[in-house]
């Protein structure tokens, strides 16, 4: 085995004499060893070259039979185009959510539906479970909890929200306040799903209305999940914006049809 002085830096143990299963990641092994067959060497026709971590980079490697049969590796750094094409498929994959989440929620003025959407899309592509709290009726706060992979429920908690820090300002909705992280040892019990297990992190994301307050989203992850990054948090405030528009607008058309009842009723 031989190399030339950039290899030596990425590959310091791939030295003459060294088996090449010793020298470099397993991945070049692997691929090395796959053109490795009776016959002359052919080098399979694809566009996807091997491709893998060495050093906390990426990099890829694309093999070159020489004459007399031995296989030359050039390994190229993919890092940067890596990194851009995941950006790339993250951006698409958003929008996309975004894109589905607004035809859902606009196709009923219901705002039980509205909740129930909201909740069940937040808990499986932005949580492991998601609440919606709406401003309160009287002493009660409607909230719908869903579990990923479960099914949204609807629950009145006799509870008050200045006790879950950010919760009350969120309800409010004016002055605007951002989104807000609180210590999952202050949860109440009724904001943890029951099952749901230890909780990891839990952000509290206003759902802003046309011109009034549309309630609130909360957000949990359990211990072993990632927390949440700041990508991940302001992709859940432009969710939480079009839900909370159609939340306004679900229960605007409600009280404009409760309104021309009472009229055509007093006809």
């Amino acid at each position: 085995m031989r190399r030339n002085d950039a290899a030596g830096v990425l590959l310091p143990r791939a030295v003459p004499g060294t088996p090449l299963v010793d020298a470099a990641p397993s991945w070049i092994a692997d691929a090395h060893q796959a053109l490795r067959f009776p016959g002359p060497r052919i080098v399979p026709e694809t566009d996807v070259p091997w491709s893998g971590p060495i050093g906390g980079r990426r990099f890829e490697a694309h093999p070159r039979v020489r004459d007399d049969g031995s296989v030359v590796w050039w390994l190229t750094d993919d890092t940067d185009h890596q990194l851009a094409r995941e950006a790339l498929r993250t951006e698409r994959k958003r929008t996309a959510f975004l894109a589905e989440a607004s035809s859902a929620l606009l196709s009923s003025l219901n705002l039980g539906r509205c909740m129930d959407v909201t909740a069940q899309m937040a808990a499986e592509s932005l949580a492991d479970a998601a609440l919606v709290v709406a401003p309160a009726r009287g002493r009660r706060l409607p909230v719908v909890t869903c579990l990923r992979g479960g099914v949204p429920s609807l629950a009145q908690e006799k509870v008050d929200p200045e006790g879950v820090p950010g919760l009350a300002e969120a309800l409010r909705g004016f002055p605007p306040v951002p989104s807000r992280w609180i210590d999952p040892a202050a949860a109440p019990r009724w904001m943890v799903p029951e099952g749901f297990g230890p909780v990891g992190s839990i952000v509290i994301t206003p759902l802003p209305g046309h011109g009034v307050p549309a309630g609130a989203l909360v957000l949990l992850r359990r211990t072993e999940s990632v927390a949440f990054s700041e990508e991940e948090e302001v992709f859940a405030r432009l969710f939480a914006a079009r839900s909370g528009a159609a939340m306004s607008a679900a229960r605007l058309y409600a009280e404009q049809s409760a309104i021309t009842e009472v009229l055509m009723r007093d006809l």
